[in-house]
């Protein structure tokens, strides 16, 4: 079995990768950003006793970054797409390493540099956290940038330290970014896992009625997701199923089954929800289809159930159909239920629609 990685993901599926970890490490990330500026401020002090006095030379250098801080806050809070707050991270960094140098440039004595690239890079170390690894080498390489261009300033003492101090730095933290993508990775595949077999049949592979917590406000059983469309219920059961277990074994039942919600998916559209409601039902939830509608789709899968060879035995079904007009959904379900068994009591392989026959 190939393992799965990143890579088999289609772009979809990787933009909620990435938005998911960008998610879980949202608070640390807003924090980490709060706590850097916050020690950065502090370094005033630091300034105060190399000039021996109030350092009015450097307060606005120091004081400067609490504008682009202020913006970054307020953008968290409004804004949760990764795609916009994690260059906003490495921005508000960069911010804070081009204050740091123009503080440096005004300071007499500068010998702290590379104590203040410690820092920085301890700073890298924490945005990689919540960021793509795509996004975090990029704009950790960018610091090499910030020294390069520093320099003509500042000039440092020994530039060629400070390169061969940082390049190394930028190589062991983009190495553990990497790894530390592919163990998140790992964590929200198996979790991706559980949520599918939590809402999934493992034997037909359709949803269970575990679907219906994603669909439903928990306290009123109002569906909630299809405000403002016409929604369709259709419950399906097949015919004599009993006879089929009891005669070709329940291993046979399960393939007819498989067979019948195969027919199910193929029949409706991908905004459709086929749930297996229990037994030999099924429950199909159609949003944007009238009653109408939902017959003719529902007779068009009667006919092809009647046509079609499961490989067992002959077998047909009986559909109820209701529309659903507020309130609880389970009103819904059982005047689509009340349908259903006029349908068996009338012949079965039929359809009817809740309020015609009844």
């Amino acid at each position: 079995m190939n393992k799965i990685s990143l890579k088999n993901f289609t772009k979809e599926e990787q933009i909620s990768f990435f938005q998911s970890k960008y998610e879980y490490y949202k608070l640390f990330n807003t924090r980490m950003i709060t706590v850097s500026v916050l020690a950065y401020l502090s370094f005033f002090v630091t300034d105060c006793n190399i000039f021996g006095h109030f350092a009015f030379e450097t307060l606005l250098s120091r004081a400067i970054v609490i504008i682009p801080c202020a913006i970054y806050l307020v953008l968290s809070k409004k804004v949760t797409d990764y795609r916009v707050m994690v260059p906003a991270t490495y921005l508000m960094i960069h911010i804070i390493i081009w204050c740091t140098d123009w503080a440096t440039y005004l300071l007499p004595d500068r010998q702290f540099a590379i104590p203040g690239m410690i820092i920085m890079n301890l700073i890298f170390v924490c945005a990689g956290f919540s960021a793509p690894f795509r996004y975090s080498m990029p704009a950790h390489i960018f610091l090499v940038v910030d020294i390069a261009v520093a320099n003509i300033f500042i000039q440092y003492a020994d530039i060629q330290m400070m390169y061969l101090f940082n390049i190394p730095c930028i190589v062991a933290v983009g190495a553990m970014h990497h790894m530390m993508q592919n163990v998140y990775f790992e964590h929200y595949f198996a979790k991706d896992q559980l949520k599918q077999l939590a809402v999934h049949d493992q034997l037909t592979e359709v949803y269970n009625r575990n679907k219906l917590k994603e669909l439903v406000d928990a306290e009123t059983g109002e569906l909630t997701k299809f405000q403002g469309l016409n929604v369709s219920f259709l419950l399906i059961d097949i015919d004599f199923f009993k006879k089929v277990n009891d005669e070709f074994g329940h291993e046979s039942g399960d393939k007819v089954l498989v067979w019948l919600a195969d027919i199910l998916k193929s029949a409706v559209r991908e905004t459709d929800y086929v749930i297996r409601w229990g037994g030999e039902e099924f429950l199909i939830i159609m949003p944007g289809c009238t009653a109408e509608n939902a017959s003719r789709i529902a007779e068009k899968i009667r006919e092809k159930v009647e046509t079609s060879n499961n490989s067992v035995c002959k077998s047909t079904i009986s559909i109820g159909v209701s529309q659903y007009t507020g309130g609880e959904y389970s009103a819904a379900v059982r005047n689509a239920d009340d349908a259903l068994y006029e349908a068996k009591n009338s012949g079965r392989n039929k359809v009817v629609v809740y309020g015609t026959s009844l």
